[in-house]
């Protein structure tokens, strides 16, 4: 798999090394590097793209402020001076974060996730495209079916999440925003930024909790409260 990607970065060292570090792999084609946010942006609007190396701190217009005003943006890496944005950046459902200076095999190891990533989406929405009743992902370098009958909850865990069963668990990298788009709407919910669950799993539960099998305890999230009582009322 050749993944195409965008360089943006308000210093041209930066935007070397990178250039550097991606010729030196297979399977990743810079397409273009910018400097300001703005010439991205006209870009990015007109091309696809496969993944972003995106600085955060820039003038005018950060990295966050960037990704705000993609409505589809793709698989991203940041790549800053900072380590205090890390928890902000994997909300955000960021492949990696990497603070400079950055090592090689740092940044190799970034772009493996980022193709996962990038397959494990693809392979999502062909399934959902099909129309069958199982989720079918990546965990432990197998690819893996899981009913979704079989499903009780899903937590998210940064750019991870891991998939628990009646029987076992799965980690595979993908997102939660995402996995709820593929799940039949009318047996799970998101109940909180880390949690969907499965609505015949539920035991018993409250405005702010869910009980689920094994006396598991889940938080209910103030954003998402309405929607599950509601769903629960049916």
């Amino acid at each position: 798999m050749t993944l195409s990607a965008v360089i943006i970065d308000d210093e041209y060292l930066a935007i070397d090394i990178l250039r550097d570090y991606s010729r030196r792999l297979e399977g990743l084609v810079i397409q273009e590097a910018f400097t300001s946010a703005d010439g991205a942006l006209a870009y990015l609007r007109q091309h696809r793209v496969d993944l972003l190396l995106l600085d955060i701190q820039m003038p005018y217009i950060d990295g966050f402020a960037l990704l705000e005003q993609l409505a589809e943006p793709p698989a991203v890496v940041f790549t800053t001076a900072r380590h205090d944005y890390a928890v902000k950046a994997f909300e955000l459902n960021v492949v990696d974060y990497l603070v400079k200076p950055i090592a090689f095999e740092r940044f190799e190891k970034a772009v493996a996730r980022a193709k996962d990533y990038i397959e494990s989406g693809a392979l999502l929405q062909r399934r959902k495209t099909a129309g069958n009743e199982c989720l079918v992902v990546k965990s432990d370098a197998r690819m893996v079916k899981i009913p979704f009958s079989a499903i009780e909850y899903i937590e998210g865990l940064s750019e991870y999440v891991k998939i628990y069963t009646t029987d076992k668990s799965y980690v595979t990298l993908a997102a939660l925003k995402e996995l709820i788009t593929l799940l039949p709407g009318d047996a799970f919910v998101r109940v909180h930024k880390s949690y969907i669950v499965s609505m015949r799993s539920v035991r018993a539960f409250t405005s702010q909790t869910v009980l689920l099998p094994g006396n598991k305890t889940i938080p209910v999230g103030r954003v998402y409260k309405e929607l599950f009582l509601k769903k629960m009322g049916k």
